[in-house]
């Protein structure tokens, strides 16, 4: 959703057939497709005046102009090998990993039309998995696990929470499961979850210090989670299962307290707008569904 709740977007990546813009304003419910070039690497947002819609591309971020309708494109320097990118909700801090020649991690800002990398982070060893940043850029959490020994694959993973503009470590958890998932933080970036299979994990995250053991919290279905958001207030986690039903949890005590079934075939996203007055969940068939919601 865009920050005032007017707008909707959603990137279909099963072959990334492209990026798609709703005006909830209008009564026509057919929406603008929007031409891309290369693969797209996630972190599709608008920006805060609700202007323009961004998303990361290799070695760029692919910026559209809702006023005047024209594309523009920032580029920033990588390495070779870029393995993921992650993106702060509002695109001013950049987050990209990098493979074979230099394993690392990047911390990059906009400088105009440029990006300026800020700060680095050797990963040669150490495997990382499912880097995202909080809702205001001041944190990132990731996955890792040791990557040194002839059977590194097999060593335990834990949960990194690092400052964004430093790369500094805030905060280590424990991961109980052999395979990641996303990550997401809660609005104040008090709470981190993830999903394993049936699963919810959730950590505190402290000013300053371990982040310990997530509590688990079991579907109510034996369904496989696919995807998370909170409700802005961070009162509720929404969650789809790879059923057609959103399910919604509680956050102060993690009960299962309402459910939204949809017929699109199974559920593979969620979100909420930024007012909380709106949800919308995307299905695997190319579907998606747009409903009001209450705090």
């Amino acid at each position: 959703f865009s920050p005032d709740g007017r707008a909707l977007a959603a990137a279909v990546t099963a072959d990334f057939d492209g990026v798609y813009l709703w005006n909830l304003d209008s009564a026509a419910t057919v929406p603008v497709r929007l031409e891309t070039e290369g693969a797209y690497r996630g972190g599709l947002g608008f920006s805060t005046d609700n202007r323009s819609l961004g998303w990361l591309e290799p070695a760029a971020r692919r910026v559209y102009d809702r006023d005047e309708r024209v594309m523009s494109r920032a580029s920033f320097e990588v390495l070779r090998n870029t393995h993921g990118i992650a993106q702060s909700p509002d695109g001013a801090r950049v987050i990209s990993q990098h493979g074979l020649p230099d394993y690392a991690l990047n911390g990059w800002r906009p400088e105009g039309d440029e990006w300026v990398r800020t700060w680095s982070l050797s990963t040669a060893e150490l495997a990382v998995e499912s880097v995202t940043l909080s809702d205001d850029g001041r944190l990132f959490a990731m996955l890792t696990r040791s990557a040194v020994g002839d059977r590194w694959a097999s060593n335990p993973r834990r949960v990194e929470v690092r400052d964004a503009a430093t790369g500094a470590l805030r905060g280590v958890g424990e991961y109980p499961y052999t395979y990641a998932e996303p990550l997401l933080f809660s609005p104040d970036g008090r709470q981190l979850v993830g999903f394993n299979d049936m699963t919810l994990l959730v950590w505190p995250v402290p000013d300053v210090g371990a982040l310990g053991a997530p509590r688990l919290v079991r579907n109510d279905s034996r369904k496989q989670f696919t995807a998370l958001a909170y409700h802005p207030t961070g009162r509720r986690l929404y969650a789809t299962s790879n059923d057609t039903s959103v399910h919604v949890s509680a956050t102060e005590n993690w009960n299962w307290v309402g459910r939204f079934t949809w017929h699109l075939g199974r559920l593979k996203a969620v979100a909420v707008s930024p007012d909380g007055t709106l949800a919308a969940a995307g299905g695997d068939k190319g579907d998606i569904v747009i409903w009001d919601v209450d705090g």
